[in-house]
């Protein structure tokens, strides 16, 4: 007859152990975010946690990759043991919050990185009863990433990417498109073909940009214009992505 609200009291005590870490975590993720001259940092939401994570160190090396010269421009494989990523899983999607102090960048040496000082922060992850983000004490481990040459997205891409958010997005292109920069854009739906199109393509959940992607090429496929990698908007849920193309001047 005492077992049952002993589990509540145990419940209760997990639960509030939990708040606290992830209450804790989180306002390190806004302290991060507040400190951009101190910190670089980025994020990036997938369905696999591997793309996530790559992804997430791909958008920061737009960064850390701006003001350096082709040959001194790091990789993925060079940056990720030496940066740390905050892992979030959201339903049926993983978001990685990745972030690197921006003098241990300066310190650095190309193709000789320092020892790894950072921290892998314990990975948020959402719990089936309450959808609501646990901490979790599993370790994040980097997946095998081959070698390859940096890629720079141009300034277009930079400048989108650097947007963040859908809305405002939005009133970006509606600006560039005031401006003569772009000719037009709109919703996907709106379009019987789009396989010549420019896309941009949003989570829906976070409402993040979650990339961008060329016209379809002689190839079949598409480019992605944030990594250069070959990709296509299959690989991409309809029911969890929201895509707005648009029309380059």
């Amino acid at each position: 007859m005492r077992k049952f609200p002993l589990l509540l009291v145990l419940f209760y005590t997990l639960s509030t152990v939990s708040a606290q870490d992830r209450k804790s975590l989180l306002q390190r993720i806004n302290e991060i975010k507040s400190q951009s001259d101190i910190y670089y940092w980025d994020r990036f939401t997938h369905e696999n946690a591997d793309t996530a994570k790559v992804n997430a160190t791909k958008r920061l090396l737009l960064d850390v990759n701006n003001t350096r010269d082709e040959k001194d421009a790091f990789s993925v494989e060079e940056i990720m043991p030496h940066a740390t990523y905050i892992h979030i899983d959201r339903g049926n999607l993983t978001q990685y919050f990745v972030y690197i102090s921006k003098s241990y960048v300066a310190s650095m040496n190309k193709g000789g990185a320092q020892p790894s000082t950072s921290i892998v922060s314990a990975p948020i992850v959402s719990s089936p009863a309450t959808s609501s983000p646990v901490v979790s004490t599993s370790a994040v481990s980097a997946p095998a990433v081959a070698l390859q040459k940096a890629f720079v997205p141009d300034a277009f891409v930079q400048r989108v990417m650097g947007t963040g958010k859908f809305m405002d997005v939005i009133k970006l292109l509606k600006s560039m498109q005031a401006q003569g920069q772009i000719l037009q854009f709109g919703k996907l739906r709106d379009v019987e073909d789009y396989s010549s199109l420019d896309l941009i393509l949003f989570d829906m959940q976070s409402q993040d940009i979650v990339t961008m992607l060329s016209p379809i090429g002689t190839s079949g496929s598409r480019t992605n214009v944030v990594n250069g990698a070959e990709d296509s908007l299959d690989n991409y849920p309809t029911n969890m992505t929201a895509v707005i193309w648009y029309i380059k001047k």
